[in-house]
């Protein structure tokens, strides 16, 4: 099961997502005006993609430490360890070649212009897995189309939110966040 999601982000891993929510909402059980889509890492990416990608589904999304930019998530690794190091294997073996039109196509950053659910990012200013570059070319994309974007930056956090102080403004952030954006 773990290899069946590899080079499927925002296709088969994303659509489990999707028919999910859509199963919620048909059968009753979520009010399509109260959805909100939040996740962490790989989870803030299909945050993002549901947006991006599904944007009717979504009352408003929130990534944390989420890539973004499926391309320069690629090519960073690769710049940064080298080309046939160990971390650029793994994220060309997850994601897929960073020139591949599915990778380009499956990145929310690209595809800004379709998102019509406010966005929160928060992002760890030190985060050594998912650049906080990503959340700002998020940020960037978003704005260029005149979307409703917040981004929060975590100043010296990392990737796995260790400090407590940090995962206490990161709760607040999303209560402020999903009171502000999902109809009582």
């Amino acid at each position: 099961f773990r290899l069946a999601g590899y080079r499927q982000w925002g296709r088969l891993m994303q659509d489990d997502v999707t028919d999910g929510v859509r199963h919620l909402v048909a059968d009753g059980t979520s009010d399509p005006a109260r959805i909100c889509i939040v996740g962490a890492s790989y989870g803030g990416y299909s945050a993002l993609a549901g947006a991006a990608f599904t944007p009717e589904l979504y009352a408003c999304a929130a990534s944390i430490n989420g890539v973004a930019d499926l391309p320069a998530m690629v090519l960073a690794a690769e710049r940064e360890m080298g080309e046939d190091s160990n971390a650029a294997s793994y994220w060309v073996e997850h994601i897929g070649p960073p020139a591949d039109p599915n990778v380009i196509g499956r990145s929310p950053a690209r595809s800004a212009q379709t998102v019509r659910a406010p966005v929160l990012l928060l992002h760890g200013a030190e985060d050594a897995v998912v650049p906080y570059s990503q959340s700002e070319s998020m940020d960037r994309a978003l704005r260029k189309f005149g979307k409703p974007v917040t981004l929060v930056p975590l100043p010296g956090e990392d990737h796995w939110l260790s400090r407590s102080e940090t995962r206490m403004q990161v709760l607040q952030e999303l209560e402020k966040f999903l009171a502000a954006n999902l109809k009582k």
